[in-house]
């Protein structure tokens, strides 16, 4: 697809057998971030059992609950409508697990996507949230950015991480065009850069154009190397704040960027990083925090069922004998428990 204004998402995804996820161009291997998760797609119900590279990342909330992009699931025809995207199946795998480690990893139940995730030369509000059929490890909820949280950490120029698993070495060999074709080994484990936060004015004066409806999204921008590269889909943007980790945002799409030299239209500057915060997706989050309670209401039930078993027992009395069953069995009066 030719680019044209408007580079589509650094991240876009593929099934994990067409397009396997990537990493930010020369970034480090980055094992810091506790949350930071591999996602599996896959034809079949069962975890893939080949091929040694995530479809993309995502972000684990807390026990149950991952946070991803939506363009990992639909993406946008020409006429801006919705095309369904995502793999059939998906597994998560264990935090900073390496790529194609399948051990721990865990189904996704539930899909949640941004209700006002749509295409405006960009994808804007691209956030989506998965619900896993069981714990992948005990995790309490993160701190999440409010637009407070968001002011603080910009105007204090606080360190801003990008992390995702993947590619991470420049496409284009010297004098080679753009946009440039995958060919070189994709990481097995997390990598992260670091940037600060910007106003949508500060980017725009940095690149010399301008893009209005990034309004009420995270802005950053980070030279040649931008914020992430295809396949990054669904990593974090997170800031350690007053030590503290706060989860911002999904790994940003980006306008004009470099992507490791996937994009065809390039503006030399490292184009408009974007990405939408958490607290305008409060509501799916809380469809997936019910859901969850929900099923571990079910998960409790049928745990006291199984203690509240009947069970059956032997009664005597002289040559009598009287089988008694209940959930707690006793021998009616002039009986006694027989003994084996």
């Amino acid at each position: 697809m030719k680019l044209r204004a408007v580079a589509v998402a650094l991240a876009l995804c593929a099934s994990t057998f067409t397009q396997p996820a990537n990493a930010g161009l020369n970034a480090e291997i980055d094992l810091s971030n506790p949350r930071i998760v591999p996602i599996y797609g896959s034809d079949s119900p069962t975890p893939p059992n080949i091929g040694d590279q995530a479809s993309y990342s995502g972000f684990l909330y807390s026990s149950r609950i991952v946070f991803s992009a939506a363009h990992s699931e639909y993406q946008f025809d020409q006429q801006g409508n919705k095309i369904l995207f995502g793999s059939k199946y998906l597994f998560v795998g264990l935090p900073n697990s390496t790529a194609g480690d399948y051990k721990g990893a865990v189904k996704v139940e539930l899909r949640l996507v941004a209700k006002n995730y749509r295409s405006k030369n960009g994808n804007l509000d691209d956030f989506a949230i998965y619900v896993l059929e069981k714990d992948l490890i005990p995790a309490d909820p993160v701190r999440l950015l409010t637009l407070e949280l968001e002011a603080e950490i910009r105007e204090s120029k606080t360190p801003i991480k990008m992390h995702g698993y993947g590619e991470y070495i420049d496409r284009c060999d010297v004098n080679e065009k753009l946009p440039c074709t995958s060919k070189y080994q994709k990481t097995f484990q997390p990598r992260s850069l670091t940037t600060i936060l910007r106003t949508l004015k500060e980017a725009e004066a940095i690149v010399g154009y301008e893009r209005q409806q990034l309004q009420n999204h995270l802005v950053m921008n980070n030279g040649k190397a931008g914020f992430g590269c295809s396949g990054d889909s669904g990593g974090s943007i997170t800031s350690t704040y007053k030590n503290e980790l706060i989860y911002m945002a999904t790994t940003p799409n980006g306008m004009n960027a470099y992507s490791c030299g996937a994009a065809g239209d390039h503006d030399g500057k490292g184009g408009i990083n974007y990405a939408s915060p958490v607290y305008k997706h409060l509501d799916i989050l809380k469809e997936a925090e019910d859901y969850v309670a929900a099923a571990l209401a079910k998960e409790a039930e049928a745990k006291a069922a199984l203690v509240k078993k009947k069970s059956t027992i032997t009664c005597v009395k002289g040559k009598t004998s009287k089988k008694v069953t209940a959930v707690s069995p006793k021998c009616p009066t002039g009986f006694k428990l027989k003994r084996l």
